[in-house]
């Protein structure tokens, strides 16, 4: 299937998410367009990422006490899994079904996510009627005016004080750093962010702050996150500054300041189809990333059930391999115009490029 943008509308944001902002730091434009289309990607994520909303539910079914045995467990994994495969294949992206062949470590993660209900069935049975812990799921947090609104996975409350919690099923770490010849690992910038936030908005709607913050890994480590109150009302006032920043610059229709196209910014984005930036930025740049753009001028069938497509990108002929025969008709119909090609394997260096499961085709 080939698609088309089509019209969208750019709006004023009315709030933000705590798990949006870090990345919505680097480039504006991002956050702008993902609320013109309502969040709703443009391009498919990596088959991780579906699986990891799939990890995530069941970690809060674990949380909820609904998932407590291998039976519980099974019946809800099985309909998630179903779930999920059905919601990919009228997305388009049968090819990626069934999902656990390409998710790495399937039954690793799924392993470890059964240690996690076996763990917490365990300490429930030991702390029956002996514990004063009320926990939230899922608990929402915003601030007065709802400007900022998030979700915690998980608040623990007792005459102790209270435990915010955040499940992370992917890497929590980024780059290690090393000081004075020890080497310190160092949670990711958006988690540490992302938390303290969650901790001011809990102040805001409690008038305390919680006791200790915590990620939580599927190898089931808690992993603190240290804070000091000012940090989080710091954190909070610079949101507070970037949504009113943001929406100034929808209502001056002022984007050059805002869009920073870059291949850190951009390689990723789920909505760059949409972005004019990005596809100015591309012609000059397309090196960078795994997306090529120009006027097609041929089609090619072969044996296999795929074809193959020469593009102009201005004075470069580029070939691209792989595309499947069904996309043979529509294609052919687009001889002469530009079109874009999202999420290829290309080859290093050479202008070649082979399509893939995740490649998506859209026309300009």
């Amino acid at each position: 299937m080939i698609k088309r943008v089509g019209n969208f509308t750019i709006k004023t944001l009315s709030s933000m998410a705590p798990s949006q902002y870090y990345l919505a730091l680097y480039c504006p434009y991002k956050l702008i367009l993902a609320n013109a289309f309502k969040f709703n990607p443009l391009l498919p994520l990596n088959a991780n990422a579906y699986f990891g909303s799939i990890i995530h539910k069941m970690i809060e079914l674990i949380s909820k006490n609904v998932v407590v045995d291998e039976k519980t467990f099974s019946i809800n994994w099985n309909s998630l899994i179903n779930s999920k495969e059905t919601e990919l294949r009228e997305k388009g992206l049968e090819s990626i079904v069934p999902i656990k062949y390409f998710v790495n470590d399937f039954a690793l993660k799924k392993n470890q996510v059964k240690a996690i209900m076996h763990k917490r069935t365990a300490s429930t049975k030991y702390l029956k009627d002996k514990s004063s812990n009320t926990y939230y799921t899922e608990k929402r947090l915003e601030n007065q005016n709802k400007t900022i609104i998030g979700v915690a996975d998980l608040i623990i409350e007792n005459d102790l004080g209270v435990i915010i919690l955040d499940f992370k099923s992917g890497k929590v770490y980024s780059n290690s750093v090393e000081e004075n010849k020890e080497t310190e690992l160092v949670v990711k910038k958006e988690y540490e962010m992302q938390l303290k936030l969650y901790a001011h908005l809990y102040y805001l709607m409690n008038s305390k702050y919680p006791q200790a913050l915590f990620i939580v890994t599927l190898s089931n480590d808690f992993i603190e996150v240290k804070f000091k109150e000012y940090e989080c009302k710091e954190i909070y006032s610079e949101v507070l500054e970037f949504l009113a920043k943001v929406n100034l610059a929808i209502i001056n229709e002022d984007f050059d300041k805002i869009a920073e196209p870059s291949a850190q910014n951009c390689k990723y984005c789920l909505y760059r189809p949409a972005c004019n930036y990005y596809s100015t930025w591309l012609i000059n740049n397309f090196e960078y990333v795994n997306d090529l753009s120009g006027i097609l001028i041929n089609i090619t069938p072969f044996n296999n059930e795929t074809i193959g497509i020469q593009l102009y990108m201005g004075d470069k002929r580029i070939l691209i391999n792989g595309l499947s025969i069904l996309l043979k008709g529509t294609l052919n119909s687009l001889i002469g115009k530009n079109i874009t090609l999202y999420n290829l394997k290309k080859a290093k260096q050479t202008l070649n490029a082979t399509a893939n499961n995740f490649t998506v085709v859209y026309e300009s």
